[in-house]
């Protein structure tokens, strides 16, 4: 999450990078913080194709997330 917010302080909101999280931990509430971190979508391990495949799918150039 520092690495993020230090993306988010740098780029403005239309150039910044779409950022994916990835945690370890798969308890309640790791999700709402991770999106609280600016990040726009979380996966949990361990990685299932399907779900990793939506999440790509919506971080496509000019899709709204």
């Amino acid at each position: 999450m520092e690495a993020t917010r230090h993306i988010v302080q740098r780029w403005p909101d239309d150039k910044r990078p779409r950022i994916v999280a990835m945690t370890a931990k798969a308890m309640q509430g790791d999700g709402e913080e991770c999106l609280a971190g600016m990040v726009e979508d979380y996966l949990t391990n361990p990685i299932r194709f399907d779900l990793l495949t939506k999440v790509l799918m919506r971080m496509q150039p000019g899709r709204v997330t």
